[in-house]
């Protein structure tokens, strides 16, 4: 009987060889690059989403939230080095396991039902199945932004060539308010890729936003690099609109607002903000005019809002922070977007101070305190200087403000983020 078991056994291993030795040849062969397929789907959705914007079934808002889901969705697809491992491999470690686990199980259970079973004198262990690294990489809880934010700026460091991760990485940083490292981020991306009038406009737009609000400088310079790539960029002639309009041109800002306007279909919901800053441009001009075309509504809401207040640290905060730590003073929508609306930035050192929050401080030139009917006033010191509220940070009362009423905002930073 000893015979007949080495015989069985040489006969099984040679069964189980004949069948696993095409799984693994076919997966060292086999080879799918599941980054580049998540790229190029987010790159298609992408271009699709710009092509309703342009084509004015979106409004600037509804894109830009739109944007913000398919950015996150791209940046949680990217795979680490071991999870494209996992996924070329899995298919067939978990064959070969089965093929190991269930032919030699079907083999002695068909015997011991079928053959004589008191003749093998040995026992069989049969072995037990290993949780597969699919499941344990299941099991695993989701990433949370900053770790898959991490995991982007790892892979760039191997491949700093990388455009798409560079994309990824700017809307990243703006999607969590690290504008400064998105307009590194971007400064990067327009060096490898310098025929993309949208990076330009966004290059653009981030600078202004770590300049508070202000476009003129390097901001006019990318915006003027956009238009020349293409001359009907919408978000372009926006932002050359807004950049004559802070010069006081404000008939060189009408031509470039009007051109947009042109471009853009009838029900688009985007004409209101167009039509706002036409018509503010033109009260500028000639506020008689301005009157006759545009009924007193229209002009009551286009006319800018201008919020003042100060700031002080309570003594039992001023302990705690160092004179260079960054102050940041915030107006953001009562409801509605969370990105800011204003943003004012100074230090630690200059407490207590007073500020101005105004439209030509806007994050987005959209995005104005005019456009809303209540803001939210708050101060935040951060020790790290991100725009990201974080754990440690210090923070002010919330002062909520209506726009046509004329009040003095006083902020003191008193508390701390858990």
């Amino acid at each position: 009987m000893t015979s007949f078991a080495f015989i069985a056994a040489v006969l099984l291993l040679l069964a189980l060889f004949m069948v696993i030795r095409p799984l693994l040849k076919s997966s060292s062969d086999k080879h799918v690059d599941r980054r580049q397929i998540n790229l190029d789907i987010y790159q298609q959705r992408l271009r699709e989403l710009d092509k309703d914007l342009s084509e004015g079934h979106l409004a600037q808002e509804e894109y830009a939230a739109a944007q913000q889901d398919l950015e996150m969705q791209a940046i949680s697809d990217i795979p680490t080095e071991q999870q494209t491992q996992i996924a070329e491999t899995s298919a067939s470690k978990l064959s070969v396991i089965l093929v190991l686990v269930l032919v030699p199980a079907l083999a002695i259970g068909l015997y011991m039902q079928l053959g004589q079973p008191d003749a093998i004198t040995n026992e069989l262990a049969q072995p037990q199945t290993p949780k597969t690294a699919v499941t344990a990489e299941e099991d695993k809880p989701a990433p949370s932004v900053d770790e898959m934010i991490v995991r982007i700026e790892q892979r760039l460091a191997n491949e700093p060539d990388d455009a798409q991760g560079w994309s990824l990485l700017a809307r990243a940083y703006m999607h969590t308010q690290q504008f400064e490292k998105a307009e590194t981020a971007l400064n990067k991306l327009t060096t490898l890729v310098t025929d993309d009038p949208n990076h330009w406009a966004n290059y653009a737009d981030i600078a202004a936003v770590n300049q508070q609000g202000k476009l003129a400088g390097k901001p006019y310079e990318y915006i003027k690099r956009a238009l020349s790539l293409e001359p009907k960029h919408p978000k372009a002639l926006w932002l050359a609109g807004t950049y004559h309009y802070q010069q006081q041109n404000y008939k060189t800002a009408l031509r470039f607002w009007d051109i947009l306007k042109q471009q853009l279909p009838a029900d688009s919901k985007d004409n209101d903000i167009i039509d706002a800053g036409i018509a503010e441009a033109k009260a500028k001009l000639d506020p008689g005019a301005a009157t006759q075309e545009t009924e007193p509504a229209d002009i009551e809401a286009s006319e800018p809002v201008i919020l003042k207040g100060s700031v002080r640290i309570a003594d039992i905060i001023s302990k705690e922070v160092s004179p260079e730590d960054t102050v940041f003073v915030f107006a953001r929508a009562a409801s509605g977007p969370r990105m800011p609306l204003a943003v004012v930035k100074k230090q630690v050192k200059d407490l207590p101070f007073e500020f101005q929050l105004d439209d030509s401080m806007a994050m987005m030139p959209q995005l104005t305190i005019s456009s809303f009917d209540s803001v939210v006033i708050s101060a935040r010191i951060s020790k790290t200087g991100d725009a990201m509220p974080k754990s440690g940070d210090y923070v002010s009362n919330e002062v909520s403000v209506n726009k046509k009423e004329k009040v003095t905002i006083e902020l003191e930073i008193d508390n701390v983020i858990p």
